[in-house]
């Protein structure tokens, strides 16, 4: 029986207990996913406005990080949401001075309505002779015909992205798509101004836009 009885308790003690193996299953797999989840990549936050959405962070076409600034919602009549609006620039400059310097900046829209390409080009004109003297329209004319000519029309979803870059210029993209390129920092401080410069498009988005 003594025999029986120490064959039994050795054969007990070799094997290994249940909740013991269980538990190291769990460390191991915590440990894991420990090593795993800095691999991840990390996701953007994003401003909602409207139904667009903005990443809070983004790089630009030539690599260099911007964040968002602002945003705010273009209205017509009051009620009537026309679009949505980020504005993007380099981490540590101020949103204000962003027109007048020569920094990368980034300007999205995106659309609530349907709008037509002549419509877009007609609201930049308007603004446009408001905001510059004759010559300087007539020294940038040919210049903004050339954006002009490449404006698309519009329907809900659809975003436009004029970004400057100092290598390029300004660069106008529909739904990511390239669409012209126009050059010169002196066209670049004049068509942001549209939204950002005095007697803008809509003094409340300009506002939103810079963040005050």
């Amino acid at each position: 029986m003594s025999s029986l009885h120490t064959h039994m308790r050795a054969r007990t003690l070799a094997q290994p207990n249940r909740s013991t193996c269980t538990d190291r299953m769990i460390l191991f797999v915590a440990a894991l996913l420990l090593f795993l989840i800095p691999t991840l990549p990390a996701q953007a936050s994003v401003v909602t406005v409207g139904d667009a959405r903005f990443q809070t962070q983004l790089k630009n076409e030539a690599g260099k990080n911007l964040v968002l600034k602002g945003t705010g919602v273009a209205r017509y009549a009051v009620f009537i949401r026309v679009y949505g609006a980020g504005l993007y620039g380099p981490e540590g400059v101020p949103a204000s001075s962003l027109l007048e310097r020569g920094e990368p900046k980034r300007l999205e829209i995106e659309y609530f309505v349907d709008i037509k390409a002549s419509d877009l080009v007609l609201a930049a004109n308007t603004i446009l002779e408001r905001q510059l003297s004759a010559e300087e329209l007539q020294a940038l004319e040919p210049r903004i015909r050339q954006l002009h000519d490449a404006y698309r029309s519009v329907r809900p979803g659809d975003r436009y992205v004029m970004e400057y870059l100092p290598d390029q210029g300004t660069v106008l993209r529909l739904n990511g798509e390239p669409l012209v390129t126009v050059e010169g920092r002196d066209f670049a401080r004049a068509y942001f101004g549209i939204w950002l410069g005095d007697e803008p498009l809509s003094s409340n988005l300009r506002n939103a836009l810079l963040g005050q």
